[in-house]
C-alpha cells in the first residue's frame, strides 16, 4: 500500500513537471515568433528579453532559490521596459527619455509583481525573506539595477570606440556576465 501511494505521488509530479514543461513551451513559441519577424537591428531587442525569460525559466524549474531568481526577473523587467522604450521611440513618442523608461521599468515591475503574487509565489505567509522583504523582489531589483548598470556600462563603451561595439552581442555578454556574477553572489551568501 504504502509503494502503490509512493508510485502515485511520483506519477503525479511527472505528470505536472510535464504540463510545466507544455505551458513553457506554449509561452515561449510565440516569444520566438516575434523574433525571427522583428527587424535585423535594434539596441535592445528581443533576443536580450527572451534571454532573460528563458533565465528565469531555467532556474525556477531547477529550483533555485528565489532570489537567483529575482536577478534574472529584474533583468527582464529592465530588458523588456528598454525595448518597450525603442517601440515609443521608433513611433515618436517624445518627451523625457530618463522618465518614460523609468515610468516603463516601474509599470513592468508593478505587473509582474502582481502577477507573482496573484500567481501565488510569495504573499504574506512566505517567510522567505531579505531584510524583510521577499527574495524575489530584493533579487529582481537587484537584477534590474545590475542590468541598468550593465547597459549603460555597454553605452559607455560604443561611446569611447566611435560608436561601435568591441565585440559582437557586447550588451548581451556584458548584462549576462554581471548577472550570472550577482547570482554567483546571492548563492554563495544564501547556501
Amino acid at each position: 500500500m504504502r509503494n502503490m501511494n509512493l508510485q502515485n505521488k511520483q506519477e503525479k509530479r511527472i505528470k505536472r513537471n510535464s504540463r510545466t514543461y507544455k505551458m513553457l513551451g506554449l509561452l515561449l513559441m510565440p516569444l520566438l515568433s516575434i523574433i525571427v519577424i522583428i527587424p535585423n537591428v535594434m539596441a535592445h531587442c528581443p533576443l536580450c528579453t527572451a534571454a532573460t525569460i528563458i533565465g528565469v525559466g531555467v532556474t525556477r524549474s531547477m529550483g533555485w532559490d528565489d532570489s537567483i531568481v529575482g536577478v534574472f526577473v529584474g533583468a527582464m523587467i529592465v530588458s523588456s521596459a528598454l525595448w518597450i522604450n525603442n517601440i515609443f521611440k521608433k513611433r515618436n513618442i517624445g518627451g523625457n527619455a530618463f522618465l518614460r523608461i523609468g515610468s516603463i521599468t516601474v509599470a513592468t515591475f508593478v505587473l509582474t509583481i502582481l502577477s507573482f503574487y496573484y500567481a501565488g509565489i510569495f504573499g504574506p505567509a512566505n517567510t522567505y525573506r531579505i531584510f524583510g522583504m521577499e527574495k524575489i523582489i530584493f533579487g529582481s531589483i537587484s537584477g534590474a539595477l545590475i542590468s541598468f548598470a550593465a547597459f549603460s556600462a555597454s553605452n559607455k563603451i560604443k561611446k569611447r570606440n566611435e560608436g561601435s561595439a568591441l565585440f559582437n552581442y557586447q550588451t548581451i555578454v556584458l548584462t549576462f556576465g554581471a548577472l550570472i556574477l550577482n547570482a554567483l553572489i546571492f548563492w554563495m551568501v544564501l547556501k
